[in-house]
């Protein structure tokens, strides 16, 4: 099922009638002020912060996933400057692309202050508003940990932009960033459902909102609080991992019991670039609409060098041959994109490049228990059995074992905390290939971009985090050159 179209337009706040097609209607501000004045206005404000995520050429859309993809060391692109800097993690602060994440997201970020300012006055059943809120703040939520994870320091707007005044908002540092990201997901815990209506499917959930709490606190360190989080998750037993890998990603199978935050889409109104970006072969290929193949795999890259022949996830997941129209194989080295490509998102019925109907996937069930294995570790100074059991879990699984039972593919035991983390760190890159986690982890662990220079990539100098896009510091007076991130 997915949920109905609602567009809440720009700053000022607008919505349709809750039918199935995209309308689109511009309010005054007084008439966004008068809009919140009864429970059914709340709840399409709500809609229109998830439509927001997924407009056209906006956040997870599209652009989140070219720079998550191509900033990491297993993507690569060898045509299209505007991609290549990007690859190359040698941005400038003009880049259009930069320009439209940055804007994409502060917009979802308005939306979600909207509600957060506006819901709480409406007169409904207070449960049901202190659940709407708590879906904004985690909205909020999750839009600020890209943000500092990308950016670091950046302006933190926790209300709703409506004068220029509120438009001019100074850097925060990432401590605080942190704060207000902790603040959002504690209430959003309390407050939101632990499972939803079908109809209600990829809307945020009380498993949804902790898993984005572990990942914060997986990232900034704190060990021991991260691991029980993730535990939490665990002894929820709202979810578990498919015996078969390849069904998580089916387009028969959105709604399974690994799954815990999707990002819905139909493919038609809402959809991604998934499809036609990972795979080869344009039009030839069956599983998309066009394999325009701009997310390449890096010949350099250890999933394409190292990766185990004996990993049945491999071969679903990186591959030079693949099925064309006719029912015959192509080869990706006979093609004018010679390069090896990725097949986790199929979409043999995909209208056209950038239309996939695939769901992404923000958190997994795989996730928490990879997430868990590490913290534990790393809270205790080495692996205990339980680390060992949630790690081997995702282990068995990936090479088609029974998840429960010891296998002959189990980790060895005995590793201290490093090498521990390091063999979580690998089966994270295998598992969860073109997700949006391997910039992420290269991040936390302080491999980026020092292995893009590794791997012989034109790197801009001193740079740790994507630019501040210009037309920001000119359009917001809170800002000067001097706050510029470094590098730049």
């Amino acid at each position: 099922m997915k949920f109905k179209s609602i567009l809440i337009i720009g700053i000022l706040l607008g919505a349709s009638s809750c039918d199935d097609y995209l309308k689109e209607e511009a309010y005054s501000f007084l008439a966004a002020e008068n809009f919140y004045t009864n429970a059914d206005n709340a709840e399409a404000a709500i809609i229109g912060v998830y439509n927001g995520l997924v407009e056209r050429n906006k956040v997870y859309e599209r652009w989140y996933w070219d720079f998550l993809h191509l900033l990491d060391d297993q993507s690569t692109i060898h045509r299209n400057p505007l991609f290549i800097c990007i690859d190359d993690f040698n941005i400038g602060d003009d880049h259009a692309y930069l320009e439209e994440l940055w804007g994409g997201i502060y917009n979802v970020i308005n939306r979600a202050n909207v509600c957060i300012e506006r819901i709480p006055d409406v007169d409904m059943d207070e449960a049901e508003r202190n659940s709407l809120i708590a879906e904004a703040r985690c909205i909020r939520a999750s839009m600020y940990f890209i943000l500092v994870r990308l950016w670091g320091e950046v302006p933190l707007s926790l209300s709703l932009v409506n004068t220029e005044a509120k438009a001019n908002t100074p850097k925060a540092s990432i401590d605080e960033i942190y704060v207000s990201i902790v603040e959002d997901l504690e209430f959003a815990e309390d407050y939101l459902p632990q499972t939803r209506v079908s109809s209600e499917y990829g809307r945020v959930t009380k498993g949804a909102a902790k898993a984005l709490f572990t990942d914060v606190l997986l990232t900034r360190e704190e060990w021991a609080k991260a691991a029980a989080k993730a535990k939490e998750i665990i002894d929820s037993g709202n979810y578990s991992l498919l015996s078969n890998f390849q069904d998580i990603f089916s387009l028969d199978n959105e709604i399974n019991s690994e799954i815990i935050y999707p990002i819905v889409v139909d493919g038609i109104n809402y959809c991604n670039w998934f499809a036609s970006f990972a795979h080869a072969g344009g039009t030839e290929n069956a599983n998309c609409a066009n394999g325009a193949q701009v997310w390449q795999v890096d010949e350099q890259s250890d999933i394409w060098l190292n990766w185990s022949d004996n990993d049945p996830r491999k071969a679903y997941t990186v591959y030079e041959e693949y099925l064309k129209r006719d029912g015959t194989i192509g080869n990706v080295r006979e093609t004018s994109r010679p390069y090896p490509a990725y097949g986790k998102w199929n979409a043999p019925d995909e209208k056209g490049v950038g239309y996939s109907p695939n769901n992404p996937i923000i958190y997994r069930y795989a996730d928490i228990l990879l997430m868990y294995a590490e913290a534990l570790s790393q809270a205790n100074n080495g692996p205990n059995q339980e680390a060992y059991n949630a790690f081997n879990m995702v282990r068995r699984r990936g090479y088609a074992q029974p998840v429960n039972e010891i296998s002959e593919f189990d980790l060895q035991t005995g590793l201290d905390a490093s090498s521990f983390r390091d063999s979580v760190i690998r089966e994270r890159s295998y598992e969860f290939v073109i997700e949006g986690k391997r910039l992420f982890d290269l991040m936390r662990i302080g491999k980026f971009p020092q292995i893009l220079k590794d791997m012989g990539k034109d790197v801009r100098p001193n740079a740790r985090f994507l630019p501040i896009p210009a037309a920001e510091i000119e359009a917001n007076n809170s800002l000067t050159i001097d706050d510029q991130n470094e590098g730049y």
